[in-house]
């Protein structure tokens, strides 16, 4: 049984996405949950009773899941490789072989994994469980208003717990400055050893950059005058809308979001035909082949304006990979707060024109803020390329033109050859 978010390519939920009021919404810092239920596409067909795998979870069901988290989806955009749901609370991307689920504000976001699991096993594969799973981790910035959370997410010894409950091997890393109000928590379990991955997959990684204290000016970019209600519903015969998507659209393109890849786009433009050869080609499983006709990126975006204020946008490849990226902003002064998400796989693809640095400059110019962390979860080849750690680990430099100073610099050897780069930065 396939979702019917991957037949039908997109889902709007406009009567509510017109009534949502986020006017008493406070907390911008999200708590990320990864569930690897299989170590790639690959692994889904012989372990799983259809090829979709958790993408065959139907659209109801995912609703139900996320009713325990109390948070809603208001649209979804899908690909050969996945569906992006924007939700009322940030973010959840479902591909075949694993789930990310991103949400903010006083969700349950853990609540959800028993229900999870349950359909894991009643649509995908009946022998599943949670304490043999590839890979999981739980992450999140130190709250604003930790008092605020329910159950166990006002306490992190609390969280881990309740996932050492559910998964095996599992660690915990707090990392940063713990006497402030500004440091990361880390959670990772499931399997220690690697098990095989598909012949030229990318490696594994996750880029985030996560910003307080947001530029007056830039953040009243994320502010609206649309009320919630009739007014934000409009419908054209057997068309509907809502203004909250339409909004969300002219915010994304205005503030230059949905061209974070641009240049790397250009670069495939103006190289075009025969001439590419030298640059890799996309494979059914989302790798790469290590030569041949590339193909541009394209990303497809779906975007959101919340009201009185604040935005989401998922952005995913709609011809060339399993990659996204999402942003999610809260921009009301005294806790403002952004956040931007990729696994772009920068140099994993030869010749790309585009590195991290070069990424995080262009977030950190759109909003301005006046701290930010950056995280990166990297896994190491078998190469040995570190080649965005070694970029980011001596941003510094770049960064100072920006009038920013490195505060912290923490690097990890996690299990399972993968790294973690920690960075905090404030504006002098």
């Amino acid at each position: 049984m396939v979702a019917p978010a991957y037949t039908d390519d997109s889902y709007v939920d406009h009567e509510l996405s017109a009534n949502l009021d986020s006017t008493s919404a406070f907390e911008g810092p999200e708590k990320l949950l990864e569930v690897w239920v299989w170590p790639n596409e690959a692994e889904v067909k012989s372990h799983s009773n259809c090829e979709d795998g958790l993408r065959s979870i139907p659209l109801k069901n995912w609703v139900d899941i996320l009713d325990l988290v109390n948070c809603k989806i208001l649209s979804m955009k899908s690909s050969k490789y996945m569906d992006a749901y924007l939700l009322s609370e940030s973010s959840l991307f479902v591909f075949s072989h694993k789930i990310i689920l991103k949400t903010c504000g006083t969700t349950t976001t853990l609540f959800c994994i028993e229900k999870l699991f349950e359909d894991i096993r009643h649509y995908v594969a009946k022998k599943v469980n949670t304490k043999e799973i590839f890979k999981v981790f739980y992450s999140r910035r130190s709250f604003m208003f930790p008092e605020r959370q329910q159950s166990v997410h006002k306490d992190w010894k609390k969280e881990v717990k309740l996932l050492n409950e559910y998964f095996i091997n599992g660690k915990s890393y707090v990392v940063g400055d713990f006497a402030s109000d500004d440091h990361w928590y880390l959670y990772t379990g499931g399997q220690k050893d690697d098990e095989c991955k598909a012949p030229g997959s990318i490696r594994d990684q996750t880029f985030e950059v996560l910003m307080t204290d947001l530029d007056p000016g830039k953040a009243e970019q994320f502010v609206t005058s649309r009320k919630p209600g009739f007014e934000s519903f409009v419908k054209n015969g057997f068309e509907e809308d809502d203004l909250g998507h339409e909004f969300g659209f002219k915010t994304i393109k205005s503030t230059k979001l949905n061209s974070i890849f641009n240049d790397y786009d250009q670069l495939n433009k103006q190289v075009g035909g025969g001439s590419a050869q030298h640059l890799p080609s996309p494979k059914e499983d989302g790798g790469f082949e290590s030569a041949g006709q590339f193909l541009p990126f394209n990303f497809v975006h779906d975007a959101f304006s919340f009201t009185p204020c604040g935005f989401s946008s998922n952005s995913i490849s709609s011809n060339n990979g399993s990659y996204y990226y999402t942003l999610h902003i809260t921009p009301e002064s005294g806790w403002s707060y952004a956040s931007f998400e990729t696994n772009f796989p920068f140099s994993s693809i030869s010749n790309s024109s585009i590195n991290i640095v070069d990424v995080l400059i262009k977030i950190l110019k759109v909003f301005r803020p006046g701290r930010f962390s950056v995280t990166l979860i990297n896994e190491i080849d078998t190469k040995g390329d570190e080649t965005e750690l070694s970029e980011l680990f001596n941003c510094d430099r770049r960064l100072c033109d920006l009038n920013y100073k490195k505060n912290e610099r923490v690097l990890y050897d996690l299990e399972s050859n993968y790294k973690l780069l920690y960075l905090n930065f404030e504006k002098f």
